[in-house]
């Protein structure tokens, strides 16, 4: 069957242009100083991983072309470990100790509230209760 391998396709797709556009906002918006473009997406892709997961388990039973579609293309595409840490050499490359330090606890941290964040508001959203267990 083809389908699952269109749904990851067109959700990578999606996902890639979405990154792209957002790291050339942000360098548009603050410049090439430190790598902002990659901590939006890391913690905007895992504040969704968490909302859509949890909602997906706790209310809806998506198809999977669906999960396909939005968690292995889209949300594999969006978020970038890859640059993250290729940013973060080069920073450690530079000798910019501070921002090194920064960057690896903005990106793991934030990446580790975004999804609960993200899973607490879409518990809030199907039982009217805000429980972060």
């Amino acid at each position: 069957m083809i389908a699952p391998y269109l749904a990851v396709a067109f959700g990578g797709a999606l996902g890639a242009v979405s990154r792209y556009a957002t790291v050339l906002m942000a360098q548009s918006m603050w410049g090439l100083r430190f790598p902002y473009g990659t901590l939006i997406v890391n913690t905007l892709g895992s504040f969704l991983a968490g909302f859509f997961l949890t909602l997906l388990v706790g209310r809806f039973s998506a198809e999977e072309y669906w999960r396909l579609f939005f968690f292995t293309g889209f949300l594999g595409a969006f978020t970038t470990f890859s640059s993250f840490a290729a940013e973060s050499l080069f920073l450690y490359e530079q000798g910019l100790w501070l921002k090194l330090l920064i960057n690896v606890l903005v990106n793991n941290i934030g990446a580790l509230m975004m999804v609960l964040a993200g899973t607490c508001i879409a518990r809030f959203l199907l039982t009217g209760y805000l429980d972060p267990t």
